[in-house]
């Protein structure tokens, strides 16, 4: 398999891995806080340490990537760094897949820079500095949509003109399925199953609610672009076409200003002022309003995207918590699960109390459905692209 350097710019976070034979041996994670900036690094066999880093610092992470990445390979004896993979995000089609990143790829990733303003400028920006400091090392990108290629036409389609759909490539596409596919390939040694039916909700800076049949994605909350869906931290999700519009001449916003509205003037931050879900959980323990309507109305999503994935299944099996503030935070599990009795969702509230960054089972014994917390693994699911193009080129 070779050493593979891991990238994966989020919309708060950047994080890097160096995989060496399939196993990691370097991570290092940029995180803004809003505490400040923090970066935290772990070499393999040894404890995770964070410290406190400069907003130039967080910028220019890639800089000290490169550094560690040396200092790893020339200590471990690491003959070479074989693959480069960075994770993509962004709507249409021809980014549905993993692929080489070429010139044409790049050219075509600017074409849409406007659709993802809050991901694709940090992507080009990595991929910039990538070329630039490994310009001859095998580069890939690891699509973040690929998982929801084969959802259904009834799912995939939106009911507008069929020609200027496809003229336009205007489709649903979906995100966060590198998150989606790590959960399908971990689930069963954590719960001895593969499950028929199976709803995953990716609960972080971004949020989505995906359906999983048989191991395939038949459903998702997310549509032509990550802004879509459900109340994000500072995305909006999903808003009436006729109100943007109303915004639009109201605020006199010109279609990029448009989109930008979107994704930062939304979701919890729109709502209370704070995007953090940890600053509203406290905030809410102190009987803030804003803090109590925003985590409400995040839940109450939540809760209908829940249940409408079942009509797409036919009903549940399994439902996996995913990301950092689900994993992180068994309050807000408790907020959003309790309202899902009718579904056959009955959690354990000491088994949920205890479970605290780490994977496991939270429903009782006797629920109909399993609740299961688990840490996602989009890293690992990058670091197997380079013989996934391979294969299928």
């Amino acid at each position: 398999m070779g050493t593979t350097l891991i990238v994966n710019p989020g919309s708060s976070s950047r994080k890097y891995a160096l995989y060496n034979d399939g196993k990691p041996v370097l991570e290092l994670r940029f995180e803004d806080t809003k505490s400040g900036f923090e970066m935290c690094s772990q070499f393999s066999g040894s404890k995770q340490t964070c410290g406190a880093v400069t907003q130039e610092d967080f910028f220019n992470s890639f800089k000290r990537v490169v550094s560690e990445v040396e200092k790893t390979i020339s200590e471990d004896k690491i003959l070479s760094l074989d693959n480069i993979v960075v994770r993509v995000v962004s709507p249409g089609t021809y980014f549905q897949k993993h692929a080489i990143i070429d010139a044409e790829y790049i050219q075509k990733l600017k074409q849409k820079e406007s659709s993802a303003p809050l991901h694709l400028p940090a992507i080009l920006r990595e991929i910039s500095n990538i070329k630039s400091a490994y310009p001859d090392v095998n580069f890939y990108a690891a699509s973040d949509s690929a998982f929801h290629q084969n959802m259904p036409p009834k799912a995939r389609t939106y009911t507008i003109l069929k020609s200027d759909a496809e003229l336009y490539d205007i489709y649903r596409f979906g995100y966060h399925g590198l998150s989606v596919s790590s959960v399908v390939r971990k689930i069963h040694p954590l719960i001895g199953m593969e499950p028929d039916r199976m709803i995953v909700c990716h609960i972080g800076s971004g949020t989505s609610v995906t359906a999983v049949k048989q191991g395939k994605s038949v459903e998702t909350t997310m549509g032509f672009s990550p802004t879509s869906g459900l109340p994000m931290s500072s995305r909006a999700g999903d808003i009436d076409g006729s109100a943007l519009v109303e915004l639009m001449r109201a605020k006199n916003l010109k279609t990029m200003d448009a989109g930008v509205y979107l994704n930062t003037n939304g979701g919890l931050a729109a709502l209370s002022g704070e995007s953090d879900i940890r600053v509203l959980l406290d905030k809410k323990s102190q009987n803030d309003p804003g803090a109590t309507l925003a985590l409400e109305v995040f839940a109450y999503h939540l809760q209908r995207a829940i249940a409408g994935q079942t009509v797409a299944l036919g009903g549940l099996d399994v439902l996996v918590l995913t990301a950092t503030a689900s994993v992180r935070s068994p309050e807000l599990r408790s907020l959003v699960l309790n309202g899902l009795k009718h579904l056959g969702i009955e959690i354990s509230p000491d088994r949920n109390e205890v479970l605290l960054g780490k994977d496991g089972v939270i429903s009782l014994r006797n629920s109909p459905v399993k609740v299961v917390v688990m840490r996602t693994d989009e890293m690992g699911e990058m670091a197997l692209v380079p013989n996934q193009v391979k294969r299928a080129g």
